[in-house]
């Protein structure tokens, strides 16, 4: 039976997400070799992160805390703009 409740939808949802970034690479590879499509490789590495923040905010929800992913978002931006403190990779470029 499946866990239809948040906890039970955001463990399935890190699951998926998890599973897609391992295939990531494979097709970011075999994007470079699709007419037209090669447009998109610069793109991959944003993407890849985006998936990492998903990835977070479901195994949080899952965990009972839907705030932390919010709040590590949120920090990292902090952290991009203010002086002395790292720069996101993300954020960068």
């Amino acid at each position: 039976m499946t866990d239809t409740s948040i906890s039970g939808i955001a463990t399935e949802v890190s699951q998926v997400d998890e599973a897609v970034m391992k295939a990531l690479p494979f097709v970011s590879g075999l994007i470079g070799f699709i007419p037209g499509a090669s447009v998109a490789v610069p793109f991959v590495p944003l993407i890849t992160e985006f998936l990492g923040v998903i990835d977070n905010a479901a195994k949080a929800v899952a965990d009972g805390n839907p705030g932390a992913a919010a709040t590590d978002v949120l920090q990292e931006v902090i952290n991009h703009l203010t002086p002395g403190k790292p720069n996101s990779p993300t954020l960068s470029g």
